[in-house]
C-alpha cells in the first residue's frame, strides 16, 4: 500500500499575490477598442478578397482575356434568372386599328400573346380587363434589334397597314394590321 502525504500549505504560496494580478495592465478607451476591432475586420475583408481572387483565378484562369468583361480584376455580377412575362406589355396605339372588321380606338393597350395547341400565335389587345381585339400573328426568329427580350411595338408599314412586333421569352411574332385614317 502506498501512502501519499499532502500539505495544505504547498499550493497557497502561488496565490499570495492574487490581489495585485491586474496592477500592470493598461485600461483602454472605447475608441481604442473600436479601432482594434476595425483593424481585425479589415484583415478579414482582405483575406476574403484574396480568397475571391484565388477563386476567380481558379475558375477563369490566371491570364488576362481579350474580352474586357472577363478579366480577372472585373467583378462577377450575379445573373438573375429569366422569368416569363405573364402580365402583358403596354402599347401606345396612335391610330384606329381594324381587327376582325371592328375598329379599335386610339389609346393604350395591354398586349398579351398566346400559342394554341397548333402552334398558332394570337395577339390580344386589352384595355382594363376587357379584351378589345384578338389577331392571328406570325412566328419569326427576328428579334428586331430590340434591347429587351419582352417587347411590343407598333411600326408604320404603308398608307393602310401598321406592323405590330411582339417578343417574349417563348417566341417572337409579327402581324400586319389595317388602320383607319
Amino acid at each position: 500500500m502506498l501512502t501519499v502525504t499532502v500539505r495544505a500549505d504547498d499550493g497557497w504560496e502561488d496565490f499570495s499575490g492574487i490581489d495585485r494580478a491586474w496592477d500592470g495592465q493598461k485600461s483602454i478607451t472605447n475608441k481604442e477598442f473600436e479601432e482594434a476591432i476595425d483593424t481585425l475586420e479589415g484583415n478579414k475583408k482582405k483575406k476574403e478578397a484574396k480568397q475571391r481572387k484565388r477563386l476567380i483565378k481558379k475558375v477563369g484562369g490566371g491570364g488576362t482575356s481579350l474580352h474586357p468583361d472577363l478579366s480577372p480584376d472585373s467583378d462577377i455580377n450575379d445573373i438573375t434568372p429569366l422569368k416569363k412575362n405573364e402580365d402583358g406589355m403596354l402599347l401606345n396605339v396612335p391610330v384606329n386599328l381594324v381587327i376582325d372588321g371592328n375598329a379599335l380606338d386610339k389609346g393604350y393597350y395591354k398586349v398579351m400573346a398566346e400559342k394554341d395547341e397548333n402552334n398558332t400565335v394570337y395577339l390580344m389587345f386589352y384595355q382594363a380587363h376587357s379584351l378589345k381585339g384578338k389577331v392571328k400573328a406570325n412566328i419569326t426568329e427576328d428579334d428586331y434589334d430590340e434591347e429587351h427580350i419582352d417587347f411590343v411595338n407598333l411600326l408604320p408599314y404603308d398608307e393602310k397597314f401598321v406592323k405590330v412586333i411582339f417578343g417574349s421569352l417563348d417566341f417572337n411574332a409579327y402581324v400586319y394590321i389595317r388602320y383607319l385614317q
